[in-house]
Order: C-alpha cells, then sequence, then structure tokens
C-alpha cells in the first residue's frame, strides 16, 4: 500500500494495510473451514480435528517455500483442482443417462429459470446484483487484492501481467460454468430425495461432497481425488493470504519502523513469526465461522464489505486529484463504517431468519431410506421468504460497488469543507494515463523551459 503513501499520506498507507489485515483475520479461517466441512462430510471425521492438520501443513511449506514455494504449489493444486471438477462433470451426467436428463430434469424444476430483471437491491441474484454489482466485486478481488498484486509484481513484464490475467480471466469463467453445472448434475440427483430436508447433509455447502460419495464412490480413489481438489483450492488460497498477510505487515508496519538496514534473517524471521501466528489465529475462529451461514455468500459479504472502501480509495487517487488527504480519508473511514454496520446486520438478518430469500421448492417423495418427518415438516418454513426493505438486506454482490461510491461520494462532499487539492501538487505518475493526457491537454502541468548556459572553457594556464 506504498501507493496511498505517495498520493495521499502515511496515515492513508497505514488504513489501507489496516483494512487488508482485518479481512485476512476474518477471511483466513473461511479458508480453512471449507476444506474441513468436505473431509467431515466425506469421512465422518470432526471438523475440529481436521483444521490444525490443514493450518499446520499450509504454514509450513509457506514458511519454507515463501511466494515461490506458494505458486509452485498452486500450480499443482489448480490442475488437480479443475481435473477433479471434470470427472464429476462427466461422471455425474453418465450416471443420470446424459446431458438431456440432467437438463429435463432442472428444467422441470424450475432450475432454469432466468435472472431476474430488477433494479431492487434487495433481490440477491437479479441481472443489475450479477453484472453490475459482480463487475465491482472482481474489480476489487482482481485490480487491488494485495495478493493479486503481489503475484503480477513477480512476472518480469507489464506484458505477462496482462498475459497472466487473460488467462486467468478465462480459467476463472471456466471455473464458474463448471461450478454452475455442478449444481444442476446435484439437483439432478437429489431432485426426488432432497438431503438437506432429510438431515443427510447438515449444510448446503456438503451437497456437493455428498454428491462425489454417490457418483464417484463406486471407483476406488475418485473421492479421495475430489477430497483432494477441495484441499488443493483451500489450501492454494491459504497459503496466498498468508504470504501477502507477512509481505504487509513487515512492509507498512515493521520495516518502517526498523528502518531499511533490517537483515534478511530479521525479515525472514517476521514474515515468519506472521505466518505461524495468523495460522494459529485461524483455527480458533473457525468455532465463529461456522456459525455464520453459507460459506460462499459469507466470504463475499466480508471481503466486499472491506475491499469496498479500498476500491473507492484507488478510484479517487488515481481519478481524482483535486481529492487530498484529509478528504479521502473522511470518506474511507465513513465507507468502512457503515458497510460494517451492513455486514453485521445482514449477518444477524441472516442467522435469526428475520429475512431470508425466496428459494425453490424441494421434494423428498422417493427417498429410499427412513428420516424424521418433523425435520422434513420444520426445513419447509425456511422455503418462506422474508421480505424486508431495510439496507442491510440487500444483496451480497452490491456490498464492493456500494463501499466504493460511499468513498468516492464522501471524499468530493468533503471537498467542499476541507477545501479541493491544487491539482499541480499530485505527481502525474501517481494518476491514471487517461487522467494524465487530461491534465496535460489543459495545461495543468506547465512545461518548463531548459535554457542552454554556455561554460566558459578553462584556460591551459588553469590546467
Amino acid at each position: 500500500y506504498e501507493y496511498f503513501e505517495r498520493r495521499f499520506s502515511r496515515r492513508m498507507r497505514l488504513f489501507g494495510a489496516s483494512l487488508f489485515v482485518l479481512k485476512a483475520i476474518i477471511w483466513l479461517p473461511i479458508a480453512v473451514y471449507v476444506p474441513a466441512l468436505t473431509f467431515n462430510q466425506v469421512s465422518g471425521i470432526g471438523i475440529h480435528i481436521i483444521t490444525p492438520i490443514v493450518v499446520i501443513i499450509c504454514t509450513f511449506y509457506t514458511c519454507v517455500g515463501g511466494i515461490k514455494g506458494v505458486v509452485y504449489t498452486d500450480v499443482v493444486q489448480s490442475v488437480i483442482m479443475y481435473g477433479s471438477l471434470i470427472v464429476i462433470m462427466i461422471k455425474g451426467t453418465l450416471d443420470l443417462g446424459g446431458f438431456g436428463t440432467v437438463w429435463r430434469i432442472n428444467q422441470e424444476g424450475g432450475r432454469l429459470n432466468t435472472p431476474e430483471w430488477s433494479l431492487d437491491p434487495t433481490v440477491r441474484l437479479s441481472v443489475f446484483s450479477v453484472f453490475v454489482g459482480g463487475t465491482f466485486f472482481k474489480l476489487q478481488s482482481t485490480s487491488i487484492n494485495q495478493a493479486t498484486v503481489q503475484r503480477f509484481m513477480s512476472l518480469p513484464s507489464l506484458k505477462a501481467i496482462k498475459q497472466t490475467l487473460f488467462t486467468f480471466s478465462i480459467g476463472l469463467v471456466l471455473l464458474y460454468m463448471g461450478c454452475v453445472y455442478v449444481g444442476l448434475v446435484c439437483y439432478a440427483t437429489y431432485y426426488d430425495c432432497d438431503p438437506m430436508s432429510t438431515g443427510l447433509a447438515g449444510r448446503r455447502d456438503q451437497l456437493v461432497p455428498l454428491l462425489v460419495m454417490r457418483v464417484l464412490g463406486v471407483v476406488p480413489g475418485l473421492p479421495g481425488l475430489f477430497v483432494s481438489a477441495v484441499f488443493s483450492a483451500a489450501l492454494s488460497s491459504l497459503s496466498t493470504l498468508l504470504n501477502s498477510l507477512a509481505a504487509v505487515i513487515l512492509e507498512d508496519f515493521v520495516r518502517p519502523r526498523m528502518g531499511k538496514s533490517m537483515k534478511e534473517n530479521h525479515v525472514a524471521l517476521t514474515m515468519r513469526v506472521v505466518v505461524v501466528t495468523f495460522g494459529i489465529s485461524s483455527i480458533f475462529m473457525v468455532y465463529v465461522v461456522e456459525k455464520l451461514g453459507m460459506v460462499l455468500q459469507l466470504s463475499a459479504t466480508l471481503q466486499s464489505s472491506l475491499y469496498g472502501p479500498m476500491l473507492g480509495i484507488f478510484t479517487v487517487g488515481m481519478l481524482m486529484p483535486w481529492v487530498g488527504e484529509k478528504c479521502v480519508f473522511i470518506g474511507s473511514v465513513a465507507s468502512f463504517l457503515t458497510m460494517a454496520w451492513i455486514a453485521v446486520n445482514a449477518q444477524i438478518a441472516n442467522i435469526t431468519g428475520s429475512f431470508r430469500h425466496t428459494k425453490l421448492p424441494v421434494s423428498v417423495d422417493n427417498c429410499d431410506y427412513d428420516f424424521d418427518m418433523n425435520r422434513y415438516l420444520n426445513s419447509t418454513l425456511e422455503y418462506e421468504p422474508h421480505s424486508g426493505s431495510s439496507i442491510y438486506h440487500m444483496s451480497f454482490l452490491l456490498y464492493a460497488m456500494l463501499g466504493a461510491l460511499l468513498t468516492i461520494i464522501t471524499s468530493n462532499l468533503a471537498t467542499f469543507v476541507y477545501g479541493r487539492q491544487d491539482i499541480k501538487n499530485v505527481d502525474e505518475n501517481l494518476l491514471a494515463p487517461v487522467v494524465q493526457r487530461y491534465l496535460r491537454k489543459n495545461n495543468y502541468y506547465q512545461s518548463v523551459e531548459l535554457k542552454k548556459v554556455e561554460v566558459p572553457k578553462l584556460s591551459e594556464s588553469s590546467d
């Protein structure tokens, strides 16, 4: 977050770094919880037995290998992850009788309905929230995410960064499409016997592991392949974040106090202590995460509520040179507090059931095993939506957009109180290229004519 210091002040750099650290503290246990939940469904081993093992493994190779070790393991983990997804898609489709059967069952069950064309922010997955809010969400997770930027900076050139970003975008789209199709296969498999209603799956996040055991369980080794894929994805995210967290704390908090003369062994020790400390803390935070609802929505909500204001700071810094440090600080703090309030109240509403989105109906008509009918009857209450108009009932995909807009708007409003910054005092290299061209065109940066000065030659006697 050196950019914040160069564009605004040391205070803004610390504020941005603090937001990242807070996001890491909250997100790390989520990354640990996902593979533990999957392994629990497959093996029956307790979640809190698995989480320390995951953290120890990840902490070890992150401490030993650094960013190079993280990148190399990410490559292997990505291959396993994509391979497992393809196997599940193919085997699950064949078991159901082909793609036509999967499509027909989902169509009859109302799972292929088109997104709702609505500007209502409380609609969870409308066209507006997915395309507009989703754009802001991916913008903050790709463009200003410390973990992503750190990897970009390890590449040799800007051209290589652009090529990597293009490849990443294609891979991400394919991954999302694969996950969506696995969801269709999952519904087609359990459309007449919902595992959530019968108690076969304790959480919605366990539906896919349950599908894996049913589809791949007959082939020795394939369920283990899926579990390794989930662990690969989680370990990849966990190791990347731990490494980035260590770098941020070192560069933004420790090194400015210790000076540039820190020895290499002190740097390595500091980063390893950070990795171990936050790795251990994530084990205990899992107890909190498991009470907070669906993992995907929880992750997106917390990440967006913290990175939304940060996206606004970067936007103001690069596109609005008239906004000074005090104004952007007020805007970012106001945005952060507002988004924190919304995120906390949204989680409370989800946990207490005071607000529920509409859910499509399920069936248990053709279950071939015994289950508690009272559980099913009680679960049907979850399918009765509780609507609301409070701001914390908005779609989680809109959090990043709202956080960024609050920062931008509040920062500009603050200029009416504290005044505008003189644009000439801003280093043009810290602004976006389009802003630089505009300022040069309108002569905001006046060129200085260099005059040629004749230097008298030294006489021979003076030699």
